[in-house]
């Protein structure tokens, strides 16, 4: 069992690292330049930046959406998921000795604040998912897939720190919580985990989308075989 925990929380978490910081790189790179390259080739170079920065941080915090119980839920799941794997003190140890600076820590009681919040976040977002026919029929397999993994992830995690309330050995739970995390860092670049680092960048792509190249239209028309008809 110690080796297996040595060996997930060594090379594996390293090599996952690598693979979900690489992937992430190549999503987010690609995005800016796509949109740069979009903006470089429109005729109409405005843009409402402001109006664009309003935006994006009103799609980050969507305080004012109509379903109040999934926007805490989403918001209670990100805010757990963003800052206990970067903070909490067991996670911080598997990279200070490689950091120049020191890294800031949670504490234990907010470190399992978070987490909780995390999983009834969670477990709100995969009953929506599952029972309200509108989201049920948006809903692939992929979708699920990841919700399930992320509670394991989160779940086992909770369980690892505190061993009394566990279903299984402290080690043994330990090992799920680190070989589930490093099987999410190394899906996330191919999943849409890679929200995480793509969602900011949404309204700014979709505000330049609309600045098309003159002649767009027409190309689209002949590639269509409808340049004669009337619009």
């Amino acid at each position: 069992m110690d080796a297996w925990i040595a060996l997930a929380r060594g090379p594996m978490f390293r090599v996952a690292l690598a693979a979900c910081l690489l992937g992430l790189a190549y999503h987010l790179v690609n995005t800016l330049w796509m949109v740069i390259q979009s903006h470089r080739r429109s005729t109409d170079k405005e843009l409402a930046l402001g109006t664009v920065l309003k935006a994006t941080v009103g799609s980050l915090l969507p305080l004012r959406e109509r379903r109040p119980i999934q926007t805490v839920a989403g918001l209670a799941f990100h805010a757990g998921i963003l800052l206990v794997p970067l903070f909490y003190v067991g996670h911080v140890t598997l990279w200070q000795p490689h950091l120049p600076i020191p890294w800031p820590t949670l504490g234990p009681t907010a470190s399992d604040l978070l987490s909780l919040a995390a999983l009834a976040g969670l477990a709100a977002l995969l009953l929506w998912r599952l029972v309200v026919r509108t989201s049920r029929e948006l809903t692939t397999t992929a979708d699920v897939t990841v919700l399930l993994l992320l509670l394991v992830v989160t779940a086992s995690g909770f369980w690892a720190a505190h061993p009394l309330s566990s279903p299984a050995t402290p080690r043994a739970m330990l090992l799920v919580h680190l070989l589930a995390a490093n099987l999410v860092l190394f899906v996330t670049p191919l999943t849409k985990i890679v929200h995480c680092v793509l969602a900011p960048l949404n309204q700014l792509v979709s505000e330049v989308a609309w600045h098309f190249p003159a002649e767009s239209g027409a190309h689209v028309a002949i590639a269509l075989g409808k340049e004669n008809d009337p619009v």
